[in-house]
């Protein structure tokens, strides 16, 4: 664990253990890991208790009082953790991993302190004392970092494929795209199916199941195994099945699922996504057709491409005396507030993804809402690699 930790997080692990030498401690707690981090200036964490408008001396004092000095001189060259600071470490592997980051750095260890609450250790309770909660230092963590870009990935080996809809009127479950799935998985015959849009797993892994079996391909369902999470790590390929966009990334952050699987996306394990499955490969969940029925801890997404897909794109009737919104109407609303392209994929629409290669794909349109231009409509098949190379906003 500790190798992923940041220059910061490990200057701030070596200041713990000299706090607690200087107290005379013969251990490491979570006192001592919030004075080593208070530490550490200009680090993340530090930062955060900043723009909340903490005193970090006035919490360094509070904790020091609380905490008071051993008796003797401490000589030991290694101290140990204790197992409510071990708690804490441990926690800030699930912190960054629900933060869709791929190293530990001293917000997350900032985090990991603040989760103990009010009645829990001396740390917990200074941190509590300042009128800091879990919630208020996650939201200006994710506000903080949303500043900085995100560090770059490797595209070169990203292979995707993404659905606007599983079924289509008159056919079966993936009937509409078999063709394209088997050609899409080539050899790649063991599929890990990703369940939690639906209520029901079973149900949905045993249609999910049935589908890619008369393609050649065999199924499991991540509900399946013991560690979902483990069972990503070692997928041959992953499908993501549609349903309720919100359900599906709360499911993925809670069962630790985010970062891995964007990490073996990006390492060329083909991802397959349909309706709300392709919602998450986006870079957040912003423009689902969905109703927010449970609520993630963030709408960031796996972020596999650089821009927003709306699957099942609708356009309005004409003649139609509906007077509500229409889609193009609430994807406007949309670019009122950011510039990331959106690609509206119609039902039968779907898109290929190979390296820095993208295809549009199927028997319908997709169409491509930009910010303060006119909707642009494109035909498949086509190539609209351009969208891989647009900026994040």
């Amino acid at each position: 664990m500790f190798d992923r930790f940041s220059n910061h997080a490990k200057k701030t692990l070596s200041q713990s253990r000299l706090c607690a030498l200087d107290l005379r401690h013969d251990y490491i707690a979570p006192e001592h890991l919030l004075l080593g981090l208070l530490q550490v200036e200009g680090c993340t964490a530090v930062r955060v208790l900043e723009q909340m408008q903490v005193d970090c001396d006035a919490l360094r004092r509070r904790v020091l009082t609380e905490v008071g000095h051993g008796n003797e001189a401490v000589t030991a060259s290694q101290l140990p953790f204790t197992p409510t600071a071990k708690r804490v470490l441990e926690t800030t592997l699930a912190v960054a991993s629900q933060l869709v980051h791929n190293y530990i750095g001293t917000e997350h260890l900032l985090l990991a302190l603040c989760a103990g609450g009010a009645d829990s250790d001396i740390a917990a309770k200074a941190l509590a004392a300042t009128g800091l909660d879990s919630a208020g230092v996650r939201a200006t963590v994710v506000e903080l970092l949303a500043a900085a870009p995100p560090p770059a990935q490797n595209t070169l080996a990203r292979r995707l494929l993404l659905i606007s809809n599983s079924t289509m009127h008159g056919g079966g479950y993936l009937e509409h795209c078999a063709a394209e799935i088997r050609d899409f998985l080539g050899t790649k015959k063991r599929v890990l199916f990703v369940p939690y849009a639906l209520a029901n797993h079973e149900e949905y892994t045993a249609r999910a199941r049935t589908a890619f079996a008369a393609i050649g391909h065999e199924v499991t369902g991540a509900h399946e195994h013991k560690s979902p999470a483990a069972a990503v790590a070692t997928a041959d390929a992953i499908f993501v099945g549609g349903g309720n966009t919100f359900r599906l990334l709360k499911a993925l952050y809670d069962k630790h699922m985010v970062q891995l699987m964007q990490q073996r996306a990006f390492a060329g394990v083909p991802y397959i996504g349909s309706s709300a499955g392709t919602n998450v490969a986006t870079l957040s969940i912003r423009t689902t057709n969905d109703m927010p029925i449970v609520m993630p801890p963030s709408f960031t997404a796996l972020q596999l491409v650089p821009f927003q897909i709306n699957p099942h794109y609708l356009d309005p009737e004409p003649g139609s005396r509906h007077m509500g919104e229409t889609r193009e109407e609430r994807l406007r609303q949309f670019h009122e507030e950011h510039h990331t392209p959106v690609l509206g994929l119609r039902e039968g629409c779907m898109l290929r993804v190979e390296g820095d290669r993208m295809e549009l794909r199927g028997t319908t349109r997709a169409r491509l809402f930009l910010r303060g231009t006119p909707a642009k409509e494109y035909s498949p098949p086509c190539d609209l690699s351009f969208l891989l190379a647009e900026k994040k906003s």
